[in-house]
């Protein structure tokens, strides 16, 4: 690596120092492309050398940039969809470079100037830079965020086809691509690539930027060479504003409104302020935001056995856990952007930093109606979550090769610095039904005692957990243009990337066990009594609730089907586990603490070729291949003892260092095809392939054997990284009056797909040979673990998109803006599974036992997690003078989630309920560059549900977040 370095970094200084002519006879041409009464930039926008394959789009400046146009008269077509086409007859001389500017009038029938409206103006530039892209993209233009913005990205990228999102709170957090679960994605910032904000996998959550300071942004769902390869779902690029000429302002001031906690103390503030100086030779702008919002939820999850009723199997609530999580998140964030224009080139750096903190309760209620047990619970957590990315890129175009170079350095960390748990525990606790057999769940609730003075503390523990992923980065891209003949032209491309990743995770939980419930939990019990004689508590029984409760209530929980209970006081449960943590009543449980520690470092080399072959003005092809090679070495702790008795030290527990390492390599090759038979008509093909990498808990070697619960927690150091075929089809079309019409299909084939699996270790028997699996001696045990796969998943689906403003209408009409778009999605592969038979022995013995257990496998067909069958998504807009409007639809046809406990029948596989929201945004402009807004959210209040069997009875997870609504003003100059 450091030799290629060196290598790569002498090719560029001997380049940068040379000067050479391109061709003999030839000229350039150069320019920027605006609107006509506006001056802003229309990136996309196409310049053609009639007659020849040469031509060049606009860039985010509205720059372009035309090389080696042979010399003569020549006629200059520049085009911009939805604006009236110009035509130019230029004259060109050899070795001289010609500067033509174009003010572009928007035009809805050619000849005839029309006034185009905000929302119009947003949607012509996202379809235009979409036309523009070299592969197939969606886009979410400058435009169109600033017209009406969201409250962070993800729930920008929430109205493009083929995307569903994941929400945390009711706001959007994370995207699903086509089906394929957040970690399958990448996400940029201007080309830097962000570092993973989870725990457990390498997905990036995009709430924490905040979409006030986004110029754009882009999905790629069909890769090409010169980018990461490991994102068989798609790339996320995040474009941040950049300065323009003279001097701009953004000021935006917010309040809001949740309806879940009735709370009116929501606030946002952004501001950003930029210009250019030294003859616009630099630009500077800086972005700031604050905000802090209650993001509370009311979450049910429901567990069920089955029984045999009239032949028919039917689900039998044997639990309900009822949790209130209020919860208020905050974010602080800002980014700088300078940029440099130096001779044939420039260098830009940026910077973006954003903290997201959550902080808050979640109080439950769960009654264990199988166990007879009911249990109170509370949990305070805070927890901060940071992203800093840092990027500097240059670059440097002669007429004979472009190059550009970039160096990046990104960060992020996850921080508990301290989280609560308490418990309180009534046992007998539950009736007898003599109706069981046609049990509901919301029948539970009345079967239950509630004896406070009979609920006494079972538990309780702290937790503080640390995670942090810091990733190096360089890469180099050289582009060397040529041309064939008048009707051939295009560029060889290479380039290369290293990348280098350390993360680590630290957690330590302090627990007392069942110490306070059970019998053996008396000293612990008089020390509390102690500390608070005012309780009169008696140290021979158990702590009771009532001496505890709290005097928090709802009766707007779950919407007053279900009760949130009693709640428990968190000032004296604090009081409490500071004694109990001083008096030494708290010791560290193995699986809560070392087995969760890891720390690794991962190496990423990459190397691309690619070209690309213009073949006159219809048919452009690209052809090329990514080498991508991974080498990741993890440290981990795995134990071997049974759990210490309380009080033991973590030093004295039975652990081993374990250091596991991962190397592989592939070469993905990618083409596209693009061919235009005409204007108003695009088509589009792809095969590429990308691959995916396990998640770090999945290979790091945290094994656990716990001989007290019978169980294993196995990874699996020998994982390869998965890998994709994908096939993509688009096909464009645009008229007048139609709009922009695009039919994308796509299918994908994953091998070696990572997949959790759950089995018994039976002694003798060894299915999975190169799992870290402890010997369980004599005794059969769970084993949790994952796989590659054996069998190839498939998913496939069909995207269409229409996009149209009725420029056409008469009067006030004619400010209506449409965006529809529909995705039909299927997955579909088979998983290993497992099941234990007894089977006789032969010959018979004499004495028992007579029967051996024998661990089969076998395979059950199953979807992809995460992935919806259906989404609709319908936005409608209109503008009037300044006014405008918004209102946006989104449907979620409900689907198979997965398998349940029992993979061998059907009676529990987990549906996915339909999913219906309606948002509205709306915006007055004012005198003096002013303007007021009101966003309601969630207008239905709208919650995720997913159910038991599919006759949607049997709840198993709902989660409810209600509606919400900010109004705000902005000055904007």
């Amino acid at each position: 690596m450091r030799n290629l370095t060196i290598s790569l970094f002498a090719l560029v200084c001997s380049l940068l120092l040379s000067s050479h002519v391109y061709a003999q006879g030839t000229g350039n041409i150069q320019g920027k492309i605006t609107e006509a009464g506006t001056d802003e930039p229309l990136f996309g926008a196409n310049v053609l050398v009639t007659g020849s394959s040469k031509g060049a789009a606009a860039d985010r400046d509205g720059n372009y940039v035309i090389k080696s146009v042979p010399t003569g008269t020549k006629t200059l077509r520049i085009s911009y969809l939805g604006y009236q086409t110009i035509t130019k007859e230029v004259e060109v001389e050899a070795g001289e470079t010609l500067t033509l500017n174009f003010s572009m009038a928007w035009a809805g029938v050619e000849g005839e100037e029309i006034n185009i409206t905000a929302q119009a103006q947003g949607q012509i530039s996202a379809i235009n830079e979409q036309r523009a892209s070299n592969t197939i993209s969606n886009i979410v233009s400058k435009d169109r965020i600033e017209e009406l913005p969201d409250v962070n990205a993800a729930e920008s990228l929430g109205r493009l086809p083929g995307i569903s999102l994941q929400r945390s709170g009711g706001e959007a957090n994370k995207i699903v691509v086509r089906g394929l679960s957040p970690k399958y994605n990448t996400v940029t910032v201007n080309g830097v690539r962000l570092p993973s904000t989870d725990t457990n996998n390498r997905s990036v959550d995009l709430s924490l930027v905040s979409s006030n300071m986004l110029d754009g942004i882009e999905v790629k769902k069909a890769l090409t060479p010169d980018q990461d390869a490991d994102a068989i779902g798609g790339t996320v690029d995040l474009k941040l504003r950049n300065a323009s000429a003279g001097l701009s302002t953004d000021l935006q001031l917010q309040g809001g409104y949740t309806a879940l906690q009735k709370t009116y103390d929501n606030y946002k503030v952004s501001a950003s302020i930029g210009d250019r100086f030294i003859n616009d030779q630099f630009g500077l702008i800086l972005n700031f935001n604050a905000d802090r919002y209650d993001r509370s939820a009311d979450f049910f999850n429901g567990s069920y056995s089955d029984r045999l009723v009239d032949d028919e199997r039917i689900p039998i609530p044997s639990s309900l856990d009822l949790s209130e999580n209020a919860l208020e998140r905050s974010r602080l964030g800002g980014s700088l952007i300078a940029d440099y224009k130096i001779p044939s080139g420039k260098i830009v750096f940026n910077t973006i930093f954003n903290k997201l903190t959550n902080n808050g309760f979640t109080r439950g209620n769960t009654l264990d109606y199988g166990g007879r047990i009911h249990k109170y619970t509370l949990n305070e957590g805070y927890n901060e979550t940071y992203v800093w990315a840092n990027g500097l890129n240059i670059e440097q175009d002669y007429d004979w090769l472009k190059i550009d170079g970039s160096v990046s350095f990104t960060s992020s960390e996850s921080e508990s610095p301290k989280d609560y748990y308490w418990e309180f525990r009534e046992e007998g606790a539950a009736l007898q039904s003599t109706e069981e057999d046609t049990l509901k769940p919301a029948d539970l609730p009345g079967l239950f005692k509630n004896d406070l003075s009979d609920t006494g503390l079972m538990s309780l523990s702290q937790t503080w957990r640390k995670t942090n992923e810091d990733v190096m980065a360089a890469q180099l891209n050289l582009k060397f243009p040529f041309k064939i003949g008048s009707q051939i032209n295009g560029y060889f491309k290479t380039g290369g990337k290293i990348r280098a990743l350390d993360r680590s995770n630290n957690q330590n939980t302090l627990d007392t066990g069942s110490d306070p419930f059970y019998g053996g939990g008396r000293s612990y019990r008089e020390a509390i009594a102690n500390a608070f004689p005012e309780l009169n508590l008696d140290p021979i029984n158990r702590l009771p609730l009532s001496a505890f409760q709290g005097t928090y209530t709802r009766d707007n929980f779950l919407s007053g089907d279900y009760p949130l209970g009693y709640s428990i006081n968190p000032s004296i449960m604090r009081e409490i586990s500071k004694i109990s943590r001083e008096q030494n009543f708290m010791s560290y449980p193995r699986d809560a603490t070392l087995g969760n520690d890891y720390n690794g470092k991962e190496e990423f080399t990459a190397f691309y070729a690619m070209t690309e072959l213009k073949i006159g003005n219809s048919i452009t092809f690209m052809p090329g291949f990514r080498f991508e090679k991974e080498h990741t070495k993890y440290s981990a702790k795995f134990s071997t003892g049974l759990e210490p008795a309380t009080g033991v030290p973590l030093s004295d527990i039975s652990y081993t260092d374990t250091t596991t390492v991962r190397n592989g390599q592939m070469l993905l090759p990618m083409v596209h095809l693009q061919y235009s038979p005409a204007d108003w008509l695009k088509i589009r093909l792809a095969y590429t392939e990308t691959l995916s990498r396990p998640d770090f808990k999945q290979f790091a070697p945290i094994t656990y054997y716990n001989a007290i619960s019978n169980y294993a927690f196995a990874p699996n150091k020998d994982l390869k990284s998965s890998r994709s075929h994908n096939y993509d089809v688009s096909v464009s079309m645009f008229q007048n009056k139609l709009g922009f019409f695009t039919v994308s299909a796509f299918y994908k084939e994953i091998e070696d797909l990572v997949w959790g699996i759950s089995f018994k270790k039976i002694p003798g028997q060894n299915i999975l040979p190169d799992l870290e699996i402890i010997e369980a001696g004599s005794k059969v045990i769970d084993i949790y673990s994952v796989i590659n796969n054996p069998n190839m998943a498939y998913i496939k689906g069909i995207e269409l998109d229409w996009q149209t403003n009725f420029w056409y209408l008469p009067s006030v009409f004619k400010g209506l803006v449409l965006n529809v778009n529909y995705t039909h999605l299927l997955s579909e592969t088979e998983v290993p599974a497992f099941r234990v038979e007894k089977i006789p022995i032969e010959p018979r013995p004499l004495r028992p036992p007579f029967s051996e257990s024998v661990l089969r496998d076998t395979t059950i067909s199953q979807s992809l997690p995460d992935q919806p069958n259906d989404i609709l998504n319908l936005t409608m807009g209109y503008d009037y003078k300044g006014f405008s409007t918004r209102i946006s639809f989104f449907y979620q046809l409900g689907s198979v989630l997965g398998r349940g406990g029992s993979p061998f029948s059907t009676w529990d596989d987990t549906y996915k309920r339909d999913y219906f929201r309606v948002d509205v945004s709306v915006k007055q402009k004012l005198p003096e560059n002013f303007e007021v807004y009101a966003n309601l959210n969630n207008l239905n209040s709208e919650g995720d549900r997913s159910y038991q069997s599919p006759v949607y009875e049997y709840p198993t997870n709902q989660q409810f977040y209600g509606f919400t609504m900010d109004v705000g003003v902005r000055y904007k100059f």
